[in-house]
């Protein structure tokens, strides 16, 4: 839908649909009133998704605000590509580990998906975690949550995936960005001159909580992809392999431990 028609279907509480077949309705006044403050508040570039509360992910609605980075459609494409690789690797109950959740949609759609997998969803930042849980729980799933600065709080926790979307944005770039983005967590957005900081850091450290043939997958920035690849050589991951999203960008990188 359109950001006209899903202003309309919040405020009526309908679907598409019942917009056309109503489309001569007339609004009340307390309707018009809810309209106009949403318009003025996107007209100053929120986004529409905070000004509603909430947005669709991998067919489930998620609770969003300012605590999370809103879900975003090329993030469907690193869920997707993980979830393969591992029904590749006939893992029916993989212990899986999202690192910086956010908002969870990671998290609760793989546990949706994969109903036997064990999922643990790692954030630094506890007002991220809340809203997490809030999510897991208007999704019906059950995951577990941790408080940690990437993997300081894991001890000698192995997992069969990591799958992260970390900050990606060079410093230098942010003041450039469009001012939707000013809205959202600035420590989920940024990560150094480069916007290769987590990605060094995850890919250095990974490899002792992952088993053997276990999967590391990244969702990364335009123009990052080689980059994160070289990474992952060098710390001798083998398999790599990059994926394309809807719009022909290089947008998730994958790899797996070596055995032995």
């Amino acid at each position: 839908m359109n950001e006209a028609e899903l202003v309309l279907s919040h405020v009526l509480n309908c679907g598409r649909l019942s917009l056309y077949l109503n489309k001569d309705a007339v609004l009340d006044k307390d309707k018009t009133v809810i309209i106009s403050n949403i318009l003025k508040r996107r007209i100053s570039g929120e986004p529409l998704q905070y000004i509603l509360g909430s947005c669709e992910f991998m067919g489930c609605e998620f609770k969003v605000d300012q605590r999370a980075l809103i879900p975003r459609p090329e993030t469907e494409i690193l869920v997707e590509s993980a979830i393969a690789e591992l029904k590749a690797m006939a893992n029916v109950a993989p212990k899986i580990l999202d690192l910086g959740t956010g908002s969870g949609c990671i998290a609760i759609s793989i546990a949706k998906l994969l109903p036997r997998a064990r999922v643990l969803a790692a954030d630094i930042s506890d007002e991220a975690l809340e809203l997490a849980g809030q999510n897991a729980r208007l999704n019906k799933v059950e995951i577990k949550f941790l408080r940690t600065d990437l993997f300081s709080g894991l001890k000698n926790k192995k997992f069969d995936l990591i799958i992260s979307n970390p900050p990606y944005i060079p410093t230098g770039e942010l003041a450039g960005l469009a001012k939707e983005i000013s809205f959202e967590p600035k420590q989920a957005i940024a990560a150094g001159i480069d916007g290769l900081d987590f990605y060094r850091l995850i890919t250095s450290r990974s490899a002792a909580h992952l088993r053997d043939n276990g999967l590391l997958a990244f969702e990364v920035g335009a123009k990052q992809a080689k980059a994160v690849r070289a990474m992952l050589r060098k710390e001798n991951f083998s398999d790599l392999k990059i994926i394309k999203d809807y719009n022909n960008i290089q947008r998730v990188v994958m790899a797996k431990k070596r055995t032995g």
